[in-house]
Formats: structure tokens, C-alpha cells, sequence
């Protein structure tokens, strides 16, 4: 191509703003490493190799014991019975919020006009509605367990309402989206008829959002077990109690046993629930039916405590004085809180950048060829076993819940941000290691075949074949996963990893229920900020002629 082609010139600018945005990406998690005051050199350092062998060390032999044995299983049917009976709350709670939420598509010349005062109330209470499902979603779910275990005591019942109360207004929102973005004109033809908004969500929306309102919720019961084994080290029963206990009195061995056993009971639901999603509604209604019966009989949950618990009170708004110390500690903690999300999401999407391509089948062990040129059987033995290693790794770090890695970097590196930022890179980089391959899977086998055909190796087919058509889609998934870690950030806090969960935790704790409502506050206002700033980048990132739309899945 010439040189002087105005077309070439622009792809070339297009190149160097690109390579010019990576740079100073690169350099903005340099200095938020630096300024978060994290140190990686403890995790080399004598005292952090010398904690390191003893937790590999423990974790080499676990226990095996018939009493301890006893013990895990039990936890863990807790646990599962936690994740059901708090995944039915949730989408109760969800659903019914999404039904006020969602916004009907209007007819342009209806034959019947609600009055302006009715169309203004419907108005308000949809905003109010979306409002409640933003609150209930910035609040992670163990700032809500804490709580609970003040008002109830300890037991399963705080976790139970935590995941009711933080998923539902997860699937709130994702269910009011959805039934937003169905084909109107279904919806246009029932509301020239004169349906009923009741009538029109049952016969117009639902049919519509069904299959993808049950993917979800069964998605969510995956997540929420592996949420239910972590809320115990607050109190709120499950797995977690004995992770945390194990880590308390150095017990690794132990500690290894609970975690084989999260990464087995994770593995088993995700295959359980893929069944469930080829079997249809009634498979899932069945399930979540007879879990919930036996959650119900199992879980001793005191429901009463709820309205006649003496513990005082735990939020307040009397005397709200903004001190200017205090003022400082939250900005401060904002402040930590931001960067450690953002050094933690740098890092993960580089590891899974590299792995992705590695656990995608296409690009390791298939072709985007019709015809593919037969290779060496061992060329295809070497392919397939680093497929399966990159994917076993991905999957074994996305099992490890935030909270117990941050639990184990605690003890490796010591408190701080730099034990929130390993937890929470280390976790997500096995959930971004799996969108990023589930991207890969879907791009047009056309020009990768291409260049296959002309002989370009696995690197070259990769780079100029693969990536063009995704890097648009790879950008936004690494925003979304920002906009979730910083939730993240603040639950990991409550074991000493930083960020401001170490603060939410300490007013929780000495009862200064002053600062625990200004923090609240500030971390809704903090998600929310977060969070319209992300959806306005996400859309112009996806803008591009080139970009797939972006199905959020909140893994």
C-alpha cells in the first residue's frame, strides 16, 4: 500500500493511539501500584517465601481424617443449601422488582391514554424501584452477612439474606434489561388491544426472556454457593467457619481438605446446572423446589429475630457531622480502594490474554479451516495437554473465592493492599481467562482461514486474524471486571487486605454506627459513580463498526 494513501494514513494513526492508550494504561497501574503503598517484593522476601513453604507445605498432606471428613460434609450441604435458599430469595426479589422496573415500549398513537398523573407515578415508582436494585447491589454480600449476624446471631440465615439481598438486585437489574431489549413489537400489538401491564409482561416479555431468566438464575446458583462457603468467616455458617478457623490457628492441612472440597462441590454444580439448562424450566423449577423444602427443614434460620432483635442500631442519620478527619480516612480509602481494583484487573487481563488464546479450541487444537492439513501426533498430544492445562488453571482459580485467597495472601505478604490485590487478581483471572475464550470461540473463522490457508502459524493467525475482530469486545469485559472488583475490593477489607472494607469492618465491630452509615453511603455513591462512567466507556468502546454486542454475565 502507498504511503500517501489517506486510507493507510489513518489505519496508521488508528495503530499508534492504540499502541500510545496501552502505554499509558501500563503506567496508570505502575502508579496505582506505587501509590496504594503495596510492596510485591514481600511476596519474595524471607519472611514472605518462609510463610509460602508453610502453607504449601501444609496444604500438601491434607487431612483426610474420618471425623474431620464428617465435619467438611456436613459444612458442605450447608453450605449448598445456603447458595439455594438464598438464589430463590434472590430472584423472587429480583423478579418482582423487574416487573415494576421495566420500562413498556408505547404505542406512537395508543387508542387509550392513562392519565398524566398515573403515567408521572408509574414514572417515579420505576425510578425508585431502579434505585433499591442499585443499593442492594453495591452492598456486598458480606457487609449485609455482618449485619444480620448482629441482628440474628450466627448461623446460615445471615448468609441466606446477604445473597438474598446483593444477587437480587443483581438480577433485578439483568431481568429488567433483558425484558427491556425483547422485540416490541409483540409488546405493541397487546397494548393496542388494551392488555394489562400484568398481561402483557406474562404473554408478551416472559415468553421472550424465559430461557435467558433461567440461564441467569442458574448461573447465580453457581456463584452463590461458592459465596455461601466464604460467609462463614463472619459467622454466617457454611465452609467458610473452617476456612477461617484453619488459617486462625495455622492449621494448613485442613485448610487444603476445605478447599478440594470448594473446587469438587463448585465443579459438580457447574455440571449439574449445565444438565439443568438442557432440560428445560421444569427441570429448574423442580430443582430449586425440593432444595428449597430441604433448606427450609435443614437450615435453623431464627426468621422472628428479624423484627424483635434487641441488638441497637445499626445505621444512623442523627448527628451526621462530616469531621474533617474522618472526611480524610474515607477519601484516603476511596482512594486505595480504586487503584487496588484497577492494579488487580491490569494484571488479570494480562495473565488471561495469555492463557485465553491457549484454552480456546480453535485456536490450539482445531482450525478455522473446512479442510485442515493433517499434523503430528505428537504436535496434537502437545497442543491438547496445553489446552487442557491452561483451562484447568483458569477454572482452578475461579473456583477460589476473593475472600479465602485473600485470607491465604494475609498470611503470605501480611496485611494490606497488597493481599487484596493478589486475592482478587488471582480470582479474576480465571473468570476473565474464561470470557476472554468464550470470545475467541465466537469470531468469523473468515479471515483466520485466510490466513491459514497461506501458511501463518498459530502467532500470526492469532494476532492480525483473531484479535482485530475482538479487541473492542476484550476492552470492555476488562472495564466490566473493574466495575465488579471494586465491590470486590471492599469485601476482601474485612479480613485486613485493604481497601475500605477494613473500615466498614472496624465501625461494624465497635458499634460506631455514625461511620458505618457514611461509609454505606459512600460506597453506593462510589459503585454507582463507577458504574455509569463504565456503561458510558462500554458503549462507545462497542461503538465500533466492528464490535459484537457484549452480553454481561457478572461472572
Amino acid at each position: 500500500m502507498n504511503a500517501s494513501d489517506p486510507g493507510w494514513q489513518r489505519e496508521r494513526q488508528a495503530r499508534w493511539r492504540q499502541y500510545a492508550m496501552c502505554l499509558l494504561i501500563g503506567l496508570s497501574g505502575w502508579l496505582c501500584l506505587t501509590l496504594s503503598g503495596a510492596q510485591p517484593g514481600k511476596l519474595f522476601d524471607s519472611d514472605g517465601l518462609r510463610n509460602a513453604g508453610e502453607i504449601l507445605s501444609g496444604m500438601a498432606h491434607p487431612d483426610f481424617s474420618g471425623d474431620f471428613i464428617g465435619r467438611v460434609v456436613e459444612l458442605s450441604i450447608e453450605s449448598l443449601l445456603i447458595g439455594i435458599l438464598g438464589t430463590v430469595m434472590a430472584v423472587v426479589l429480583g423478579t418482582s422488582l423487574s416487573f415494576l422496573a421495566i420500562t413498556v415500549p408505547d404505542l406512537t398513537d395508543p387508542p387509550r391514554r392513562a392519565p398524566a398523573w398515573a403515567r408521572h407515578s408509574l414514572a417515579a415508582l420505576r425510578w425508585l424501584i431502579r434505585l433499591v436494585l442499585s443499593v442492594l447491589r453495591s452492598i456486598p454480600e458480606i457487609v449485609w452477612a455482618y449485619i444480620f449476624v448482629r441482628l440474628i446471631g450466627l448461623g446460615p440465615g445471615a448468609a441466606v439474606l446477604a445473597i438474598g439481598l446483593t444477587v437480587g438486585g443483581n438480577i433485578g437489574k439483568l431481568y429488567a434489561e433483558l425484558a427491556e431489549a425483547v422485540e416490541p413489537r409483540v409488546i405493541q400489538a397487546l397494548r393496542a388491544t388494551g392488555a394489562s401491564r400484568w398481561a402483557i409482561f406474562l404473554h408478551g416479555v416472559l415468553p421472550q426472556v424465559r430461557r435467558q431468566w433461567t440461564g441467569y438464575a442458574l448461573f447465580c446458583l453457581e456463584c452463590n454457593i461458592r459465596i455461601g462457603t466464604i460467609l462463614g468467616v463472619v459467622g454466617a455458617g457454611g465452609l467458610g467457619s473452617e476456612i477461617a478457623l484453619s488459617l486462625r490457628y495455622f492449621q494448613y492441612d485442613k485448610l487444603a481438605t476445605t478447599l478440594l472440597a470448594v473446587l469438587a462441590f463448585v465443579v459438580a454444580l457447574e455440571v449439574i446446572s449445565a444438565h439443568l439448562r438442557q432440560r428445560g424450566l421444569r427441570w429448574s423449577l423442580g430443582f430449586a423446589t425440593l432444595g428449597t423444602i430441604w433448606a427450609l427443614h435443614k437450615l435453623e434460620i431464627p426468621w422472628g429475630d428479624l423484627f424483635t432483635s434487641q441488638a441497637p442500631a445499626l445505621l444512623t442519620f442523627d448527628n451526621l457531622v462530616l469531621d474533617q478527619p474522618f472526611l480524610h480516612t474515607v477519601v484516603a480509602q476511596i482512594g486505595e480502594t480504586l487503584m487496588m481494583a484497577w492494579v488487580a484487573t491490569l494484571v488479570s487481563a494480562c495473565v488471561a490474554f495469555v492463557l485465553a488464546p491457549l484454552a480456546a479450541t480453535h485456536l490450539m487444537t482445531g482450525s478455522y479451516l473446512v479442510d485442515p492439513p493433517r499434523t503430528g501426533a505428537l504436535s496434537r498430544l502437545g497442543r491438547q495437554a496445553v489446552k487442557w492445562a491452561s483451562r484447568a488453571l483458569l477454572q482452578g482459580t475461579r473456583v477460589m473465592p476473593e475472600l479465602t485467597l485473600a485470607l491465604v495472601f494475609v498470611v503470605w505478604v501480611g496485611g494490606g493492599p497488597l493481599a487484596g490485590i493478589m486475592a482478587i487478581a488471582v480470582h479474576n483471572m480465571g473468570v476473565m481467562g474464561r470470557l476472554f475464550a468464550d470470545v475467541f470461540e465466537e469470531v468469523e473463522s473468515g479471515p483466520p482461514g485466510v490466513l491459514q490457508a497461506q501458511g501463518a502459524g498459530g502467532l500470526a493467525t492469532f494476532l492480525f486474524g483473531v484479535l482485530p475482530q475482538v479487541k473492542a469486545r476484550l476492552a470492555a469485559f476488562t472495564l466490566y471486571r473493574f466495575e465488579v472488583n471494586v465491590r470486590a475490593t471492599a469485601m476482601v477489607g474485612f479480613v485486613g487486605a485493604g481497601g475500605i472494607g477494613d473500615a466498614l469492618n472496624t465501625a461494624i465491630s465497635l458499634f460506631h454506627m455514625r461511620d458505618l452509615s457514611l461509609l454505606l453511603l459512600t460506597m453506593l455513591l462510589l459503585v454507582a459513580v463507577v458504574d455509569a462512567i463504565g456503561d458510558k466507556v462500554r458503549t462507545r468502546i462497542l461503538s465500533s463498526p466492528h464490535a459484537k454486542p457484549l452480553l454481561i454475565t457478572y461472572a
